[in-house]
């Protein structure tokens, strides 16, 4: 899972699952959810603009998110 100098964070939905190594978060790796919440959207602001981008999930509510950090 891990690239370069750091790694990925993967946001899996219908139930909501986050995935993580400790190359990502030192001490903290693994995969942490709950089969009880659904994600319905993401937003995603700019510090530096406020400018908020807001992406809808499908009806079903099966996507994946992945961040990459560095």
């Amino acid at each position: 899972m891990a690239t370069g100098n750091g790694g990925d964070i993967i946001i899996t939905g219908g139930s909501v699952e986050i995935a993580f190594d400790e190359q990502t978060f030192p001490g903290k790796g693994g995969k942490y959810g709950s089969k009880e919440k659904r994600i319905v959207s993401v937003e995603v602001t700019g510090s530096d603009s406020k400018e908020t981008q807001t992406v809808k999930i499908p009806a079903d509510g099966k996507c994946t998110i992945r961040i990459t950090t560095r």
